[in-house]
């Protein structure tokens, strides 16, 4: 666990559906995360898969702010496939 990024626990399905919103803080700054839902899966179970998955999603965020994959808008787009 890295105590430098710390979840909000504010995940929650986009309005359509299709991915998990959330936000994390890294040094006092917020970021929006969103990670796409795979082809297959039930929006209430994939917000769940999310959830019970965090210590994962932790790492894939760590890295992806690391590599700098931040958009423009601030906002960090993950690989859904876990």
């Amino acid at each position: 666990m890295n105590q430098q990024l710390i979840f909000n626990n504010d995940f929650r399905l986009t309005d359509n559906q299709d991915a998990v919103c959330c936000s994390v803080l890294q040094a006092g700054l917020r970021i929006a995360v969103v990670i796409p839902m795979p082809e297959g899966w039930e929006p209430h179970i994939w917000l769940a898969q999310i959830k019970e998955d965090g210590f994962f999603w932790e790492e894939q965020i760590e890295d992806a702010l690391a590599a700098d994959q931040l958009n423009s808008d601030g906002v960090l787009y993950l690989d859904g496939a876990a």
